[in-house]
């Protein structure tokens, strides 16, 4: 998607999500996109939604999970994370519990980001 063509206040607010830490990016995605579901397959038809018209938001959160979940954190940022931004009750609501939620959340994007290209 070619962004320059969009008006000023759209290319903003893309640059401004393009340009944030891994982390802060998850955050916004699991606020965006998990908070508020009740199961994976609603967080996929959201998803599915938004591939529709684009998948670019995709491609970075989906960057943004890889980096998150690959990379070190300090110890109780992964919990924290799902539980409070993804307000999400894990089994296991460890970093570990945290970590296997955000890879399942990483497959699901990247299964709807490949349906989206064949269709």
């Amino acid at each position: 998607m070619d962004i320059s063509r969009l008006p000023e206040p759209m290319r903003a607010r893309i640059e401004a999500r393009n340009a944030l830490p891994p982390l802060e990016r998850v955050r916004e995605f699991l606020s965006s996109h998990v908070v508020g579901a009740d199961n994976l397959e609603e967080v996929r038809a959201d998803l599915r939604r938004t591939a529709h018209f684009s998948t670019a938001r995709h491609y970075g959160d989906l960057a943004a999970l890889e980096a998150v979940v690959t990379e070190p954190q300090p110890p109780g940022t992964l919990a924290r994370l799902v539980g409070w931004e993804a307000n999400w009750v894990l089994e296991d609501p460890s970093d570990a519990g945290a970590a296997q939620f955000l890879r399942e959340l990483r497959h699901l994007l990247r299964d709807v980001i490949d349906e989206a290209e064949r269709h």
